[in-house]
């Protein structure tokens, strides 16, 4: 056997140490050179989440960031991979990594999303997959959504609260525009994420 079962492990110690010293140095960095409104993009709250769902091995915190980001890390991810071996670009999330504006060094930070996107798939397989948390991803959702707008200026733009990466939605009001974006962000993201984990991993 090995030494998780015997132990009762599911999450093995190095990967909890890994992913807590990853964030760390991650906040330390983005939080001298991007600030603090950087933590609310959704990829930045599910990093920080992940530390205590890992050491806690909870299957409602792993769900629920898995549910929040599944289908947002799988499009960043394809935009990175896309842009990076030059195929036909299908979303532009990852556009700024390819913008000279930025450091190198600062931009290759955003790597992130690619051990995220294997945690938040990997994690509901191994702990299983809460159903239950579909409802608390869109409270949380909303919420965050919110007091992004609140709190944030229009660039950088975070979570898209002041306007959509597409064109067509830059002649909504502010009102319709969170309105079409607190509607849009459950149903188009979150809900095809929730299913897919729970086909696969539900209990």
């Amino acid at each position: 056997m090995s030494d998780e079962l015997l132990t009762g492990t599911l999450v093995p110690l190095w990967l909890k140490v890994a992913w807590t010293a990853m964030v760390i140095v991650i906040v330390l960095i983005y939080w001298r050179h991007r600030g603090p409104a950087n933590f609310l993009w959704f990829s930045d709250i599910a990093l920080l989440a992940l530390v205590p769902g890992l050491w806690l091995e909870s299957p409602f915190i792993v769900s629920l960031m898995a549910c929040m980001v599944l289908v947002g890390e799988m499009l960043w991810s394809v935009s990175f991979f896309g842009r990076l071996l030059r195929l036909p670009p299908v979303t532009g999330l990852a556009d700024y990594m390819f913008e000279e504006r930025s450091p190198l060094w600062l931009r290759a930070v955003s790597l992130f999303h690619v051990p995220l996107l294997a945690v938040v798939v990997w994690g509901p397989w191994r702990l299983g997959y809460d159903p239950g948390v579909y409802p608390w991803a869109v409270l949380i959702a909303w919420l965050v959504l919110l007091v992004t707008r609140w709190l944030t200026k229009p660039e950088p733009n975070i979570n898209h609260v002041y306007r959509f990466p597409f064109a067509a939605g830059a002649g909504l009001t502010p009102v319709r525009h969170m309105l079409v974006l607190m509607i849009t962000l459950p149903l188009v993201l979150q809900l095809p994420g929730h299913l897919l984990l729970w086909l696969m991993f539900g209990n």
